[in-house]
This record gives structure tokens, sequence and C-alpha cells, in this order.
């Protein structure tokens, strides 16, 4: 709830830019308007905070108000040996707004911004400050497993925190504006933002869709986004639509881009307007989701649609759209990187959407070129929705038929380098592996049951393997797939302290198939014949114990603030039991369960309720209170020793 007198600066009237920005000095530009219900004589006094709270600047400028409308004002203020934002150092600035009337204040504003320079073009790429950045992205979803869609900022902060930690410096808002928690936490954080409006125009995608409000709501709609996001300066693009079937400039397409694109810079002309552009498609509105689906994958596409010759189908009915667009976001095209730069040697480009199983190749094209500026993988973080869209079948199961949805029990998509708790898959561990910010070494295994058997997936999916060395005694001695994630020349594997030889890397990976013995494996990687790493796997036991560890130590007790528990199966000494789906029952005293779920993706457990079962020998509670005490959490599983824990709820 906003409160203002009868002079104000009113919710999303202030605009802060710094065209210019150095270490040594940087001018910030600031654009206010001013609203009265009578007419007045004011002055309008702007301060700029340092993230140390020292004053950096200062202006003021007189306004005759008029009554019944909105007074622009322009400030600019220099700033002296100015902290700048980035990735690595996010400083913060706030600009204290005052209107003054006979000498008194009468309405104050405040905001937060970022003191930085953002360029780029496809000779340099992308310019942070001046400094080249490439994009680690990943698109993720609103929704947050067990609470559903609702927006608890203390679950943004933690995808957020999980997804840095991961690797990752960029996020894509699939398909909608981001809530304010989102962008407040990358802000302080130093993660950058492409910020989208929509995943539909005037073409349905889907009966009830967007498409029924688009012409009267899209304006509006543009505005709000742009309005009340371009003073966060974790914001560097705005996408104006995802996979848009108006793309191949059907409906006035085109046209609408430019529209489009026109009602962005109206409002922000800072930041460079992108969309995210697939392929055409041969399904029309209204279609059967059956062959929606298989043209999503590409499945009995023309091979017209995917060319990349001059004068072919994909380049002349997207020639247009992209023209309106400063950065073009390619969907699973990263294969016609190169020629349309060819085509287009002015283009800057980036992967607004791709898959893990592709980042390899990804990211060559990425760091080869700097008119690549970076790539967004679907998706960073598992969601809830189109669900099993990341399955796969072994072949003793079915067949995977493209882009095939799952049936009941399926509830989540399983696309995601991490699953719907949070925890990291491998793919992750590969991900950041082939962007060169591990250096440690991991292994993974396929079942020895699954040996010789082919297997299909969606494209999304990725390899079933886990990192397990714990299969029955009638494996004994039958081979398993091992594999390494490393960026070093060859890993040496050793198995009860015996060597088994070595095997060279290639695209990040080393394999070896490894007869079957209970006890200790490990991997020591070398590069230029130096030990770079070492990793392992033990056997573990049977199933004996739960094991439960707070996220953090405390939360507010205000009905709001969150705290998220990790659970996990264990043997006798602690060891996580890699496949195990044990039934768990979680009981709080002193606070809330808001639920405890696991990242299964096809399971039947009951949101809300207090049991799930574990997925891969872990899962997650999520507490809240609503006074001050301590919140006792105990969870439970028939034939285990069980767990608690307390977190202090603070007032």
């Amino acid at each position: 709830l906003w409160t203002g007198g009868s002079a104000r600066i009113e919710p999303w009237d202030v605009f802060v830019m710094t065209p210019r920005a150095d270490e040594d000095a940087a001018e910030i530009h600031v654009s206010i308007s001013v609203s009265s219900d009578e007419e007045l004589q004011a002055v309008l006094r702007c301060t700029v905070v340092s993230p140390s709270g020292e004053t950096a600047g200062t202006g003021q400028v007189r306004l005759s108000l008029k009554g019944n409308g909105k007074v622009p004002a322009e400030l600019t203020l220099p700033v002296k040996s100015p902290a700048l934002w980035d990735t690595e150092r996010p400083n913060l600035y706030t600009l204290r707004s005052e209107v003054i009337v006979g000498g008194e204040t009468v309405d104050t504003d405040e905001r937060t911004f970022g003191i930085r320079t953002v360029s780029f073009d496809a000779e340099n790429g992308l310019l942070l400050n001046g400094r080249p950045l490439k994009l680690r992205g990943g698109c993720i979803h609103h929704d947050h497993g067990v609470l559903g869609a609702a927006c608890f900022p203390a679950a943004e902060e933690r995808k957020l925190e999980l997804l840095q930690k991961a690797g990752f410096n960029a996020v894509r808002t699939a398909h909608n504006p981001p809530s304010l928690a989102l962008l407040e936490y990358c802000d302080r954080h130093g993660m950058v933002v492409m910020d989208e409006a929509f995943d539909m125009w005037r073409d349905q995608k889907n009966v009830c869709d967007y498409h029924l409000w688009f012409e009267d709501w899209w304006a509006r709609d543009i505005s709000y986004m742009v309005l009340r996001d371009r003073n966060h300066p974790c914001v560097f693009s705005y996408s104006i639509g995802n996979e848009i079937f108006e793309r191949d400039g059907s409906s006035d397409g085109a046209e609408w881009a430019v529209r489009l694109a026109r009602e962005v810079r109206k409002y922000d002309p800072t930041r460079p307007v992108t969309s995210a552009v697939c392929c055409i498609w041969n399904t029309h509105p209204g279609s059967d989701p059956e062959e929606y689906l298989r043209d999503c994958a590409g499945e009995g596409q023309d091979p017209a649609d995917f060319s990349t010759e001059p004068g072919s189908r994909w380049d002349e009915c997207t020639k247009g759209y992209f023209a309106a667009l400063d950065i073009c976001g390619y969907n699973y095209l990263h294969t016609v990187y190169e020629h349309h730069h060819e085509l287009y040697p002015e283009r800057v480009m980036w992967g607004s959407e791709s898959k893990a199983l592709s980042i390899y190749d990804i990211w060559e094209l990425v760091r080869k070129h700097n008119y690549v500026i970076g790539d967004f993988t679907w998706t960073a973080f598992d969601n809830l929705g189109e669900a099993g869209a990341g399955q796969f079948r072994w072949e003793s199961e079915g067949k995977v038929d493209g882009l095939e949805l799952g049936r009941y029990p399926w509830r989540s998509c399983y696309q995601g380098d991490l699953d719907l708790c949070g925890f990291r898959r491998p793919q992750s561990y590969y991900r950041e592996t082939v962007w060169g910010l591990r250096k440690e070494p991991v292994i993974f295994t396929t079942h020895p049951a699954r040996r010789g058997e082919g297997f299909t997936g969606t494209g999304w999916h990725w390899y079933d393997v886990h990192d397990d060395w714990s299969f029955g005694t009638e494996y004994a001695g039958q081979p398993v797939r091992t594999e390494v994630y490393t960026d070093a020349d060859e890993v040496e594997f050793r198995l009860n302290g015996k060597s088994l030889g070595r095997a060279a890397v290639e695209r990040m990976t080393a394999a070896m198939d490894i007869p079957y013995e209970p006890g200790l494996l490990e991997a020591d990687t070398f590069k230029a014949g130096v030990l770079t790493g070492h990793a392992e796997l033990r056997t573990v036991g049977p199933a004996a114990k739960l094991v439960i560890e707070a996220e953090r130590d405390s939360l507010r007790a205000d009905g709001r603030d969150l705290c998220y528990l990790d659970i996990a199966v264990t043997d006798g000494e602690g060891r996580r039991i890699p496949l195990s789906k044990a039934a768990l029952h979680c009981e709080v005293e002193g606070g809330e369960l808001l639920g405890i779920f696991s990242g299964d993706p096809a399971n039947e457990d009951a949101y809300g309720s207090p049991d799930c079962h574990a997925f891969e020998g872990r899962a997650a509670a999520v507490i809240r209170a609503h006074a001050p005490g301590m919140v006792k959490v105990r969870v439970s599983s028939e034939g285990l020793s069980g767990c608690c824990t307390e977190v202090s709820a603070e007032g």
C-alpha cells in the first residue's frame, strides 16, 4: 500500500540512469515526475547515498505543480570514484528524493540502483563496465515445488543462491515478469536477468491463454513490467515474447514486434529488447496438442524450416521479426550461429533456450565468438508443469516418442540442473565443468542391470547416472559403466586400492567399464601429467537412520520467512543411500510445516501432507513460524532411526 500527500512521487515515476561511469567518476541521470492535486510551488531534492551510507551526490530543482497532473523533472548528479555494480561486486546505491513545499518535506521516495554501463556489439560482445562478460544462464519458472506458485521471498532467494553456487550468473524468467523478491536478490548478489513479458501474442497456443486479452492489454502490461523493473541493475534486457507464433511473419508478426519493442523503449531506452525465437513449426494455433509437441521436438519438420541458406523459409520468415530486436534470441538453434553471422555480421545473439545435452558444443561457440554473448539452458531449476518433458526410458520400458509429456503420476518437468528440492543433478556438475568453474572431478555410474540396453528420451533429458557404487551381490564381476566429469586430460581409476588403468578425457568426460566389486572406487585426474583432483564413491551399508540438517539456524517469526531442512536416508556410518525411496513422516512443534517433498518427478505424495517418499535418498521440508520460540522438527521412517533438529524463530 502506497500513501502520499497532495504533492507526491507516485510509484514507478522515478527512473535512474547511469549513462557514463568508470572507476573515476559517474554521471547519474534522474528522471522524476511529481504529482499534485493542487497548484503548488515545490522543490525536488535528490540525494545519492553510497553503499557505505555516505552522501555521494546531491541536486535539486524548482517545480511549478499544476494540480491534477504530473510535472516531469530531470537532474544530473555527478559521483566521484563510484563503486560500480557488476556480477562480482554488486554495489548498490540509494536515491533519496524529497518533495519540499513551503520548506517542509511532504513526500519522500527511496530506491536502490547500481552504477554500471552495459554495451554489446558483434565485434566486442557483451561488456559490463567495459569488461567482457559471458552469460552462464538458465531459464527458471515462478513455482517452488511443494509451495506451488506462492512467492515467498525466502524461497526465491534460496533458489537463486543455489543456482549461483552451481555456476549460473544469469536467469531468464520464463515466460512472465519475475517477482520483486527475485529482482532484489539479483541486485544484491550480482545475477543478470532477462525480463520476459509474454508466451503468446494474438495467436493462441492454448484455448484460454493470453491471446484472448493480448490486444487490449499488451501495452499496459509492457508498461507495468518496464516501469517497475527499470531501476534494477540486474535487469539487462526485456524479452517481448517466447516462441511467438507470429515470429514467422504471420498475423503481421514483424509489425507487432516493432510495436512491442517501441513500447519497451518508450519507458526504458537504455536496455536492449530481445525475444526467444525457435524454428518454424508446421502446426497452427489451435492444432492438436500431440502434433504441437512433436513439432516442438522437431519431429516431422520440413528440412527447409531448419535451413540456414539465404532465402530459406526460416531465414525469410524471421528476418522482419529479428529486425525489431537489439539481441536476437535463438532457441535450440546453436548450429546456425556461425552461418547466421556470415549472413548478418552485425547481429548479436544469445541462446535464449537450449538443451543440457548440447552444452559442450554450445559453450565452445560462446567462448569462440564474441557475437554470441551467452546461453540460457532449459531449465536451470525443475518446475511443476510440462510434466515429464525431461523423461527418458530404457528399451525394456518402451520408447519416448519425441517431446512426450508424462502421464500420471508425473508432476514435474524434470529438465532442471537442480531438482524440485534444489539438489544438484549430474548435468549440473557437467555444466559447471564445461564452464571452466569446477576443478574437482565427480563420478557417476549406470546401474549394471542396464548394461548393453538402449534408451530414448525427449532430448531435454540427461543420462541415467547416479553417484552410486552399491549394487547387489548378483552383480559381482559385471561391468559398470563409470564416468568422470573433469577438465583434466586423463583419469586413473582405482578399485579397493588397485589401479585399473587410465582413460582419456573427451568432451569433459572420461569413461571406463569397471567390474563391480563392493568397496572404494576412486578416480584421480591428471593434466599434463600433474595430479589435479580426486573423487570417490563408496559402497554403502543397509539403510539405518535419517539425518536432518537445517539450512539456517534461525528464521523470522513473521509467517513469511522460511527455513528449508535437508533430509537424507543413510547407513549406520551416515552415508546417503543413493537410490532410497523410504517413506518419511514429519512433525513440527512451535511452527508450521508448509510441506515435505522430494525431487521425484513422478510420485503420488500429497503436497501439504506431513508424509512423502525420499528420492535418491533425499527429501526436503519447509517450515515457517508465527511466534518467537524454538521450532522442533522430527522426521521418522519405519525401521530407521529418526532424527530431530531445532530452529530458532525470532521476533
